[in-house]
């Protein structure tokens, strides 16, 4: 068989560790952190998948509610090219190392794939539960991809939270994240964004909200990817708030 690999690697690690509570208030969801590793080898190169990701260990349907949408999130970074569907953690996993072992048959070239995913609880209370994935990708191309999202729960009705469903002013968020947005990147008060001409605005002119945001402890965070805002090399644009300064504006859990 030509082309055949010679050398398979294939190292899988399943661990549980650092069981914590995210509180002992009534009615808060224990998990504990586990994390997955494999890799895959051909010659000298290999692809790598390393997930860390938060699992709800308390009997309930809020666990297993939360438990799902992580996995299927995870299988979500996973996928690659036009196939998107939803399958188990471990088939999407075993896809994403096949494709790089037939890539390396078909283009015997040097080149190493990785997807790393840091997945963590960020804030708990019995009402609300965020979730934060951060990306980081490699299969090709100029330069690695990352990327940062957060999801947002309704415990109480096991229910994704739209963004749209956190944000009590929109009008008024936008006025102060644009404020935020403009001492974080230099740029004067007697400036606007659209005069100043280092970004990407909505119809070339407007500030706009991220796709990211989440609470993080006693924070509000919204967060830009390269790319959403601004070129590759401007990066990405974290932009946080107390509770105290997006009261009224957004829902404080």
């Amino acid at each position: 068989m030509k082309n055949l690999r010679s050398a398979i690697l294939i190292f899988i690690a399943l661990q549980l560790h650092s069981c914590q509570s995210g509180t002992t208030e009534s009615g808060v969801l224990d998990f504990q952190q586990k994390t997955f590793e494999k890799v895959d080898c051909a010659g000298q190169d290999c692809a790598k998948v390393s997930l860390s990701y938060p699992f709800f260990s308390s009997p309930s349907e809020s666990a297993d509610f939360l438990n799902a949408h992580v996995e299927q999130q995870l299988v979500m970074f996973l996928n690659i090219g036009e196939n998107q569907k939803i399958v188990p953690l471990d088939s999407a996993v075993t896809t994403f190392l096949d494709s790089y072992v037939a890539f390396r048959e078909d283009f015997d070239s040097p080149q190493e794939w990785e997807i790393t995913v840091d997945s963590k609880v960020t804030f708990q209370s019995p009402t609300l539960i965020s979730i934060v994935f951060d990306t980081f990708s490699f299969t090709g191309g100029a330069h690695p991809n990352t990327y940062k999202m957060y999801l947002n729960f309704d415990v109480g009705k096991n229910a994704p939270m739209k963004n749209d469903e956190l944000i009590l002013d929109k009008k008024g968020l936008l006025t102060l994240a644009e404020t935020k947005f403009k001492d974080y990147h230099d740029v004067p008060d007697s400036v606007s964004l659209e005069k100043d001409g280092s970004f990407f605005l909505e119809n070339d002119k407007d500030f706009f909200l991220p796709a990211a945001m989440g609470f993080e402890g006693e924070e509000f965070v919204l967060f830009f990817n390269p790319y959403e805002i601004g070129p590759y090399v401007m990066g990405s644009t974290e932009l946080r708030f107390t509770r105290e300064e997006i009261k009224g504006l957004v829902i404080i859990p």
